[in-house]
């Protein structure tokens, strides 16, 4: 499951960084707060520049110049979120969510806020509330491929495939170009045992991702369940170059991934005995 979270990470401006390290989005809510002062204003936009180059203290303390302006600026929340990501202060970035949607809980937009306060509640085994959020930000625009793929997410661990699997697939519909969708779909067919199909979604994620570290291996798995040793071993290994810890870190007991691992050092080792 980590792998599903790490790829539906918090959404950012164009939707695609989805890693472990996780992005934010500036998301401007238009009317959400009425009036800026200028100096907010000119205080926010010195906090951006700073941002974008990297500057996180100084941008720090330009945004907390202009919430002391203007206490309630639904900009200089979701900005101040950011810097706060950046600095690993997780309980920091889910208070501005929480201030953000207590202004603004229904305007178009929240949406995105919804989704990330989701993620971060995953992150926590809140199941139930990122659902909640979820299903709130579908409300709010049902046009987002991101949030019914991390919906997909919530419903899993909740035991609910049917539901992730339709969520899997609105996700696609909206976003063919998505590859957590084909990954978290892929998973999902591989705990059925529909092998030919998810063997198809993990090959797709690669195609989108050429360095889609679990795409690999679980294709490799696949491939190894299937028979296909030789494609198996090359997918684990693609895997284990692009992370190592993506092989360490399977969970315990995966009789498959084991094997596979097991065939990998087998075959070096009658290559290295051939020569």
């Amino acid at each position: 499951m980590r792998e599903l979270l790490d790829e539906s990470a918090l959404i950012d401006v164009n939707m695609v960084k989805v890693t472990v390290l996780i992005t934010l989005v500036f998301f401007w809510v238009s009317g959400s707060t009425g009036q800026t002062p200028q100096t907010a204003q000119d205080y926010l936009k010195s906090a951006i520049d700073h941002f974008q180059r990297g500057e996180t203290d100084a941008s720090m303390a330009e945004v907390n110049k202009a919430l002391h302006v203007n206490a309630n600026s639904v900009d200089a929340l979701y900005l101040r979120a950011a810097i706060r990501n950046k600095m690993g202060d997780t309980a920091g970035v889910l208070a501005n969510y929480n201030k953000i949607i207590e202004l603004t809980p229904s305007a178009l937009g929240v949406e995105v806020v919804y989704h990330n306060r989701s993620m971060l509640r995953l992150q926590s085994n809140d199941v139930n509330g990122a659902l909640e959020d979820l299903d709130k930000a579908v409300c709010i625009n049902p046009k987002v491929a991101e949030i019914y793929n991390g919906r997909a997410i919530g419903r899993l661990q909740k035991g609910d495939l049917d539901g992730a699997l339709a969520d899997y697939e609105k996700a696609i519909e909206l976003k063919p170009s998505l590859p957590s969708a084909f990954l978290g779909r892929g998973s999902l067919r591989y705990q059925k045992k529909n092998f030919d199909r998810a063997l198809a979604d993990f090959s797709k994620a690669t195609e989108l991702k050429p360095d889609y570290v679990y795409a690999y291996v679980e294709r490799g798995i696949v491939r190894g369940l299937k028979g296909e040793i030789d494609g198996a071993i090359a997918d684990i290994k693609k895997g284990a170059t692009l992370d190592p810890q993506s092989i360490s870190d399977r969970a315990p007991g995966n009789f498959s991934c084991a094997f596979i691992v097991e065939s990998v050092h087998h075959k070096e080792s009658n290559y290295r005995q051939s020569i």
